[in-house]
């Protein structure tokens, strides 16, 4: 008689920092669901492990954490949870960065910046992988691949291409060539102009750029 109540689950885990972001939608698109909003990927990291596993919205422009440090965290919670029911928001100007945080993930991305009425439609509608994307452009967006990411990752983090090279045991000519083929797959043009975006992106709010 006197054991104490469990919480009811949540609904929905929002990861941002935004105040105006969060009181919109924990109180007009999902005042009638059980939200929780968190500071940091930790936190929301933390309630994903609870059953039935709630939603999540994370917003790439709300968190302090660099934006490909949250891309990486993304993938390994895609791994955790295979059936992880997620949405990433941002307010990406430009179409480049839009396209790499497409192909971080399988999860789709949203414009933040959208109208009311157009926001509401897509974080509450189920839709194909290939609607959501703000980065389609009428090709299906192929997640990158293991080897791709640990590239890029070490490109992020200041790495030399020789000693990327060496540490993943290929020839240099490989890893510039990967290189230059996700640069044109997201069409900034070149491997200076991929490894320029990547530095701002292992910048803190860099989901601004």
């Amino acid at each position: 008689m006197y054991a104490k109540q469990l919480p009811e689950p949540l609904d929905i885990i929002l990861v941002t920092n935004d105040y105006y972001l969060s009181l919109a939608l924990t109180e007009y698109f999902f005042k009638f669901q059980r939200t929780h909003v968190c500071a940091n990927l930790e936190e929301a990291e933390a309630m994903l492990k609870q059953t039935p596993q709630p939603r999540v919205f994370i917003d790439l422009d709300g968190v302090s954490e660099p934006a490909i440090d949250v891309l990486n965290m993304i993938r390994q919670w895609q791994k955790t949870w295979p059936h992880l029911n997620m949405i990433q928001l941002t307010a990406c100007r430009y179409i480049e960065v839009a396209r790499l945080i497409n192909a971080a993930s399988i999860f789709p991305v949203v414009e933040r910046r959208l109208r009311i009425s157009d926001l509401l439609v897509l974080l509450t509608q189920k839709r194909a992988r290939q609607d959501w994307s703000i980065a389609q452009d009428g090709s299906p967006s192929v997640p990158f691949s293991k080897r791709e990411w640990n590239i890029l990752l070490a490109v992020a983090k200041g790495e030399s291409l020789k000693s990327i090279a060496a540490s993943f045991n290929k020839p240099y000519h490989t890893v510039v060539y990967t290189l230059g083929r996700i640069a044109a797959r997201i069409g900034v043009g070149n491997n200076k102009s991929l490894i320029h975006l990547l530095n701002k992106l292992s910048c803190a709010s860099s989901g601004k750029v």
